[in-house]
């Protein structure tokens, strides 16, 4: 197990310095510090370690999510952590790794082919987290829209942010989608 958590950690420090086009994965072999049958025996195609990868990454944030959120506090100031926690994850160089995956995998079958069902376990785990904040199923889809607004919106922030850093504008953004999720989750509709 550390042979493979060492690979995913290469494959991650890789992707973050050098982009998608530019991880190799002898590379990764060798900054990980093993051979690269060790590393093939563990990830047989480039797309496969890639999306462990990913898939690395979104459990290490479920993880971290789940000690942010589960330190409690009133339901503004958990609107205000999760906004903030999700910003963080999206803004730390490792996201921009992910979002590069998820671009590449437009055009290649092959990496779209393995990050589907990472994608598809993510969500399921945060289906479930919803449901166990949230049993009702008219709360439940009430928080998913939320989640899925902030998700995306995260996602084209974090793009944007690429092209001007400019922090009143982030702050402004995320200030409004706060405001949205309160609204949303105080009125109920």
């Amino acid at each position: 197990m550390a042979t493979r958590e060492s690979i995913l950690d290469a494959a991650l420090e890789c992707l973050v310095e050098r982009g998608y086009a530019r991880t190799a994965t002898a590379d990764v072999a060798e900054r990980a510090g093993v051979s690269r049958g060790a590393q093939l025996h563990h990830f047989p195609t480039r797309a496969g370690l890639l999306a462990a990868t990913v898939e690395h990454l979104a459990e290490r944030r479920l993880a971290e999510m789940h000690r942010a959120l589960g330190e409690g506090g009133r339901v503004d100031d958990e609107i205000d952590a999760a906004v903030d926690f999700v910003w963080e994850a999206f803004s730390d160089p490792t996201a921009y790794a992910s979002l590069e995956l998820l671009i590449a995998a437009r055009t290649d079958d092959d990496l779209l082919a393995h990050l589907k069902p990472v994608a598809q376990r993510f969500e399921q785990t945060l289906e479930r987290a919803d449901l166990a904040v949230a049993p009702d199923s008219l709360a439940r889809r009430q928080r998913t829209a939320l989640r899925n607004l902030v998700m995306v919106a995260m996602q084209g922030l974090a793009v944007m942010r690429i092209l001007d850093d400019d922090d009143a504008y982030v702050d402004g953004v995320l200030d409004t989608l706060k405001d949205l999720c309160r609204k949303r989750l105080d009125t109920g509709s």
